[in-house]
């Protein structure tokens, strides 16, 4: 008995291997197109470079809305940049910070916050909120680009440092301009005469560009020796004043141009003024 044969089906491979090309031509298509015009989907997709505009205009709102009470001083710093991170376990990479410095009445943290995170931009997303305990407070929000704006503290706290962060990202062609320096405002001048410093010299002026384009402003003197009795040398200056803090380790009150903070450094004081968007 003869057993039946069956054949094979013939493939067209002309046209097998026209549909193999079309196909890597579509998913290459699709590539280029998505690095275009996709957002970075991690971290490591953008660049220091690219990231510090964001961080600012992050720190411009976060200053903005912490700024808007009058129950609160501020202080903001230079962006500070920290090499050697790790973006992935083999790539080393840099990260830039900000700080907006709060200073709170002692049953003020949480009430500051919440204001502050509803201050900020819808598509933040911010959220202030204490823990279950109710020992510890916070802020989180999300400013985009993977730039996050976080603070931890204790509830009592009266000093809040919002930190807004890059993360760490690779390096770039990071470019950042030098703190200023200009004669201190008059109540900056007023408090350090209150110290016995009759020639203030300069201060150092770190700025920010707030939401509407202004300018907000930190005006700082360093190294001040202190007085034997701080809360004595400033009362002429802060009767009539609203105090927010007044503790051995710092004392802050808001003035008619702004806020003003007194701090403790070792065995000296940092003295600022902080003028809010104009």
């Amino acid at each position: 008995m003869t057993t039946p044969t069956t054949e094979r089906p013939r493939v067209r491979r002309p046209r097998l291997v026209a549909l193999v090309v079309v196909w890597i031509l579509i998913v290459t298509g699709l590539s280029v197109w998505s690095v275009r015009h996709d957002p970075p989907t991690v971290p490591e997709q953008r660049d220091i470079a690219e990231a510090v505009p964001v961080l600012q205009a992050a720190t411009g709102a976060v200053f903005a809305a912490a700024t808007a009470g009058r129950d609160r001083a501020v202080e903001i710093e230079d962006v500070r940049v920290r090499r050697g991170c790790r973006v992935t376990p083999v790539r080393s990479g840099v990260e830039a910070t900000r700080l907006v410095t709060v200073y709170v009445r002692g049953d003020g943290a949480l009430p500051v916050l919440k204001a502050i995170a509803a201050g900020l931009p819808a598509g933040y997303h911010a959220r202030a909120d204490a823990s279950s305990s109710g020992k510890r407070v916070g802020l989180e929000a999300d400013a985009g680009g993977y730039v996050a704006i976080d603070v931890r503290a204790d509830a009592a706290s009266q000093v809040l440092p919002i930190e807004i962060s890059t993360g760490c990202r690779p390096d770039g062609d990071l470019k950042l301009g030098s703190p200023g320096l200009a004669a201190p405002p008059p109540p900056l001048t007023s408090a350090l005469q209150a110290f016995g410093q009759e020639q203030a010299g300069a201060a150092g002026v770190t700025t920010v560009t707030c939401p509407g384009g202004s300018e907000g402003r930190t005006y700082t003197v360093d190294g001040v020796p202190p007085p034997r009795d701080l809360g004595k040398a400033l009362q002429p200056l802060t009767d009539g004043a609203t105090v927010v803090r007044a503790e051995p380790s710092g004392w802050a009150y808001l003035t008619g141009d702004g806020s003003v903070a007194v701090v403790k450094q070792g065995s000296t004081l940092r003295l600022s003024l902080t003028q809010p968007c104009h």
